[in-house]
């Protein structure tokens, strides 16, 4: 197999995740302009979701096929060495894991994975008793509680989360 071909191979992973990352960042900045400058709160038009995933996907595809130029040009450099450069494919391997860190890491920080906050906790809680809602107190107050409301916002029933804990663990 041609060194080119090979070096397309090797970073098309990572490659691929920094497009993703990349036009999923410019996707959220063109919302984020459209709602701030442009559209509102209004209802938006289906063209505007349309241009939106249009130009997720036209970025997504050209930083992928950018990137894998790049590697291609690089990789038919390399032909000219009788060997594989071992740092070449350590850089591969590493870059991936780093792209794949930086999304976990993201997804713990906004809390889609890992533990579940207080709040949330407290929500499932009084969802899961029939209550309407749920209220915790500032966290630099006192204990953590829990409240549940009734239909018309009213304060029906008060935990702590030591007891929201324990009846979890049942």
């Amino acid at each position: 197999m041609k060194r080119r071909h090979l070096y397309v191979l090797l970073f098309g992973v990572p490659a691929l995740l920094a497009s993703i990352i990349v036009s999923l960042a410019l996707f959220a900045a063109a919302a984020g302009v459209l709602w701030l400058f442009v559209l509102g709160d209004n209802p938006w038009p289906a063209s505007a979701s349309d241009l939106l995933v249009t130009l997720l996907i036209f970025v997504c595809v050209t930083s992928w096929v950018s990137l894998m130029s790049i590697a291609y040009f690089f990789g038919k450099k390399q032909e000219a060495n009788a060997v594989l450069n071992t740092k070449h494919v350590m850089a591969s391997a590493g870059a991936t894991a780093l792209l794949v860190a930086l999304v976990a890491l993201h997804q713990w920080s906004v809390g889609n994975i890992g533990p579940k906050s207080s709040g949330l906790v407290c929500a499932e809680f009084c969802q899961g008793k029939g209550f309407a809602g749920s209220s915790m107190p500032p966290a630099d107050g006192r204990a953590a509680t829990c409240s549940c409301l009734d239909a018309h916002g009213q304060e029906a029933v008060k935990v702590t989360m030591e007891e929201i804990a324990v009846e979890r663990r049942q």
